[in-house]
């Protein structure tokens, strides 16, 4: 993508290539927006270029962006993208997760509430809340590099370890596999019940030899009718609903998981 600065064919051919694919959408190359807490023009400046270019293609607007315009310059960045008068996608960009970022929740949630025809993309789980609040559309990586873009000045946090990470749909958040193997030798119950694991403990996934795509797909998926399938002036409240209930079996007496939820989701509890 552009907004990763890589080389790509001219504009057109982009986006012929999209057509020709069957694309239910059809994206620019994109932009990256760094943070800059004393300068919006840029900002400003690049979005409307590219506005232009999307109009001439009807095509959608892409930008990567530091995740502290999300967080700082939330009233900014929905008159800007709503000034464009285009379909637009937004990428955050953090070294680890772009709504951990105080004020990063808050700023999705206004910007999906307010911004017509807006897009979430190489997310993770909040961007089911970003659709519940109003987004179109997100999509949600399974991997740690495909749920969010960090620059190379941005020194992505590197877990040490190299164990599966493990979408936990009860606690809303990812864990390492050796993580939950931990929690279940101190006698904690996580197990999954959904289709993809039937009632098998997690930890098992500390096996390398087992691969833990299935169980994220599906487990994500779960949390995403349950939250979708409602009736559209309710999903807010109930995706508010079950990250409230999640942050709530943190630190349980007796349960011998994680003591306290991350910052995300207690963002999204408190919002």
């Amino acid at each position: 993508m552009g907004y990763k600065r890589t080389d790509l064919p001219p504009v057109t051919d982009w986006i012929e290539e999209q057509r020709a694919a069957g694309a239910d959408r059809v994206l620019l190359p994109g932009f990256y927006v760094p943070w800059d807490k004393d300068d919006d023009p840029p900002l400003v400046a690049s979005l409307s270029e590219q506005a232009r270019i999307a109009a001439d293609f009807d095509a959608t607007v892409v930008l990567a962006l530091d995740a502290h315009w999300l967080a700082k310059r939330a009233l900014l960045l929905t008159d800007t993208l709503g000034a464009a008068d285009r379909p637009a996608a937004v990428v955050l960009a953090h070294r680890a997760d772009p709504l951990s970022l105080g004020g990063a929740v808050a700023g999705l949630r206004w910007l999906s509430s307010r911004v017509p025809r807006l897009s979430v993309l190489r997310s993770d789980h909040g961007a089911i809340g970003a659709v519940a609040f109003g987004a179109d559309h997100a999509s949600i990586g399974l991997s740690t590099t495909n749920r969010h873009f960090a620059t190379s000045a941005m020194r992505a946090r590197r877990l040490p370890g190299g164990s599966s990470r493990l979408f936990v749909r009860q606690l809303l958040d990812w864990f390492r596999a050796s993580e939950v193997a931990g929690w279940s030798a101190a006698g904690a119950d996580i197990t999954c019940r959904l289709r993809c694991c039937n009632g098998a403990s997690l930890a098992r996934f500390l096996d390398d030899d087992l691969d833990a795509t299935w169980h994220n797909m599906v487990a994500i998926a779960d949390f995403a009718n349950f939250v979708l399938d409602a009736d559209p002036d309710d999903r807010g409240i109930e995706f508010l609903n079950e990250c409230r209930s999640a942050t709530a079996r943190y630190g349980l007496a007796g349960f011998k998981g994680p003591e306290n939820p991350k910052a995300q989701l207690t963002g999204w509890a408190l919002s």
